[in-house]
């Protein structure tokens, strides 16, 4: 299936000048840093240099060429984190193609339906995933079986030309496409990357999987920039094996979710994220009791960040040098934020609303493939679906998904205002508060926690109600508290609060009232 040539450039508006194709300029930063001979990546025993990173893509955007890939053809991406992953993504970028990424756990049927979506010439996977896609398959292996031959030099497109799509989350509905364009690496850079501050001593690390706008940032675009190693593993890491990899490679940047610092700080070995020189943390808003326990053993090493798949990554952040706690920081060059009521009418500081981003980096998505790339031009105000307030200082406070408001006696309820108080409890390991409408047909709160290990329920339940009652307004207050060992997460890790929502007044496990 064969979509429109998206090589044309698409308006953006300025970005900082770079050779068009994003691996040429990739290349000509390792050539003129003098950093072609140094490590790129790391995988188990392999030790991949930047020079032959990219003489890897050039073999695999010939291979490509010669099984009739074309550029602006979209090619489906479904390895898991690797060296594989990166000099496959890298040559189709190199030929001008579109790289679209995907989550190798998803179920069978959620593969294909993202390849349904995507609307691919090719898809890229490991040969035991063959039978979950229709359209042609090619292993690795494959591709390097097609290799030889002269290499033609990385295909010439504008900056803005597009260059990778990555997934949304699909947490509100059916996942879409976000395209981004070969020169959106250099904004990233020039953000994000003038915060982290990465250099060529530096050792990265991700936790959260290239598939994710947000991983594909931090192992891939951010770090080649710059000249540093980058750590990839296959499996996802739990907190034993990431702990491991931190102190086996001497990784000084480490990037994780909010959940995965909680479960990290569980760990008897938690200490060792001491030796990190920056441990950035996004992906979810960050529970108060969790910031509270990493600033204690990190102090200003600690990076709050936040961004969306349709800027593409970081557009806030709060630290390392300059912080304020509780805020997700202040907005990154060369982006802008603003908070605005129901009407679009912007918000005096200090004043809760809808928060707005605009820049040159932001694409809306898209239900298939083959439809036009929504790009919006820097003028244009993104709407984040957050609630938010900015202060006299510019800092950022992240109050919730406007999704995720309850209403409650009429009233509105941000739930993080609810977990922050009662997460702070040291038996609660973590806490997500929702609404249920009850058999009585009333709507009210319910707390729905997964405790520490050995904790007494019934006396910690009837704790968690003391304290909100004596803490909160009455309607903010959960009327009941269900222990449940895990908490719904959809594949990327996001949490799912409807499937909590939608399990109504009935549990599988015991109510503490």
């Amino acid at each position: 299936m064969r979509g429109p040539d998206t090589t044309t450039a698409i308006p953006t508006g300025p970005v900082p000048a770079v050779d068009g194709n994003l691996v040429a300029h990739l290349e000509g930063l390792a050539r003129a840093g003098g950093w072609l001979d140094a490590t790129a990546y790391i995988e188990d025993a392999e030790h991949l240099t930047y020079r032959g990173l990219f003489d890897a893509a050039a073999d695999t955007a010939t291979a490509l060429a010669g099984l009739g890939v074309r550029p602006g053809d979209r090619v489906l991406l479904a390895l898991p984190d690797g060296i594989d992953f990166v000099t496959a993504f890298l040559g189709i970028l190199r030929l001008g193609a579109v790289a679209i990424p995907v989550n190798t756990l998803f179920h069978e049927s959620e593969l294909r339906r993202s390849e349904e979506i995507a609307e691919p010439v090719l898809v890229v996977c490991r040969d035991e995933a063959r039978q979950a896609f229709t359209e042609k398959v090619v292993t690795p292996l494959d591709l390097r079986t097609h290799t030889g031959g002269p290499r033609p030099a990385p295909h010439p497109v504008e900056p803005g030309a597009i260059a990778f799509a990555a997934f949304t989350s699909g947490t509100t509905g059916a996942p879409k496409l976000c395209f981004h364009a070969h020169g959106d690496a250099a904004v990233f850079d020039r953000a994000i990357g003038s915060v982290l501050r990465i250099t060529r001593d530096d050792v990265c690390y991700s936790v959260s999987r290239m598939y994710f706008a947000y991983g594909l940032g931090n192992s891939v675009l951010l770090p080649l920039q710059r000249g540093a190693r980058t750590v990839l593993t296959a499996e996802r890491a739990d907190e034993h094996t990431a702990l491991t990899t931190l102190t086996a490679h001497h990784v000084t940047v480490f990037y994780g979710q909010p959940s995965f610092y909680a479960r990290l700080l569980s760990h008897p070995d938690h200490h060792r994220l001491r030796t990190l020189r920056a441990a950035a943390v996004a992906g979810e808003l960050l529970p108060h009791p969790v910031e509270d326990a990493l600033r204690a053993l990190l102090g200003d090493r600690l990076l709050n960040i936040c961004g969306t798949t349709e800027i593409g990554h970081a557009v806030l952040a709060n630290g390392p040098e300059v912080s304020r706690p509780r805020t997700v920081g202040r907005v990154l060059d060369p982006y802008r934020v603003r908070v605005v009521d129901d009407t679009g009418t912007p918000l005096p500081a200090g004043t809760e609303g809808r928060l707005q981003i605009a820049g040159p980096t932001i694409g809306d998505g898209v239900r298939r493939g083959s439809a036009p790339p929504i790009r919006l031009t820097p003028e244009e105000w993104y709407a984040t679906g957050d609630a938010a307030l900015i202060d006299d200082d510019g800092y950022v406070t992240l109050l919730g998904r406007l999704d995720d408001i309850e209403i409650v006696a009429g009233a509105n309820v941000h739930p993080a205002e609810v977990e922050d108080l009662l997460g702070r409890d040291p038996r609660v390991r973590e806490i997500v508060v929702c609404s249920v409408r009850r058999a009585s047909r009333v709507t009210s709160l319910r707390a729905h926690v997964v405790a520490e290990d050995g904790a007494d329920r019934e006396e910690l339940a009837a704790s968690l109600l003391a304290t909100a009652a004596r803490e909160l307004t009455w309607y903010k207050v959960p009327e009941d508290v269900v222990f449940v060992t895990t908490l719904p997460r959809n594949p990327t890790g996001k949490l799912l609060r409807r499937a909590l929502r939608a399990s109504g007044p009935a549990q599988e496990e015991p109510l503490v009232r």
